[in-house]
């Protein structure tokens, strides 16, 4: 899984309904989905992301954000290299979670069009295994008859956020967002276990041992859609 350090945001363009408005009071909640362009090969499942917000005031509201992610990948490795004889596996599977909840301050913009600057913070986490089947790591194996890897790490972030939500039809919403984001990676340690020719070893490692950050503008293609209530 991708420690992706330009986080957020969607952009889109959609038919315009003449009668459409901003919503003025009564609806002081919305909920939005994130929903990204481009292709998950094969096993890959990408969850939208999913955003709520509470209007407080007119023009401010608190946010809370949520993504989940994971992948699925088998690779099939042969003995000969006629696609005969034995055959082996390697299983890549990751996994990936984030919670992000912030602050927005919308600013008058026009009957259809309400931009807004805000903050938010990230809180996050990923997981990453492996498994072979008669794999050593490059290609078939005889001997090497199973191996288990595992590895987390944990996230934390911030952003300063900037958008806007263009309003097509009654309290529905499309818009985009871009930021200045921030984020760390913790490593939480892992484990292995490989057996060859009937004997295992197995090894863990402990948390801690590796620490990385960045920061940076970011956006992130795709359609952002909402329904203000």
């Amino acid at each position: 899984m991708k420690k992706n350090l330009l986080l957020v945001a969607a952009f889109a363009a959609f038919g315009l309904t003449a009668s459409a408005q901003k919503p003025t009071e009564g609806n002081n909640s919305s909920l939005e989905v994130g929903l990204n362009f481009g292709e998950n090969g094969g096993e890959t499942f990408t969850a939208p992301a999913l955003k709520y917000r509470y209007f407080i005031a007119p023009n401010m509201a608190v946010r809370f954000g949520l993504s989940l992610d994971g992948s699925k990948t088998v690779n099939k490795f042969y003995e000969n290299a006629d696609y005969t004889g034995g055959t082996g596996e390697q299983t890549l599977t990751d996994g990936s979670w984030a919670v992000a909840p912030g602050f927005e301050y919308h600013f008058a913009g026009t009957d259809k069009l309400s931009p807004y600057a805000g903050v938010t913070l990230m809180f996050g986490g990923m997981k990453s295994t492996e498994e072979w089947a008669n794999f050593d790591g490059s290609a078939y194996s005889s001997t090497v008859t199973a191996g288990d890897f595992e590895s987390k790490s944990s996230m934390m972030g911030w952003g300063i956020v900037a958008g806007m939500d263009y309003y097509f039809a009654e309290n529905i919403f499309v818009g985009a967002e871009f930021g200045y984001m921030g984020s760390s990676w913790t490593d939480k340690g892992g484990s292995s276990s490989v057996t060859v020719s009937g004997t295992t070893v197995s090894t863990t490692t402990p948390e801690g041992l590796t620490k990385n950050s960045g920061r940076g503008f970011g956006a992130q293609a795709g359609i952002r859609v909402g329904w203000r209530f």
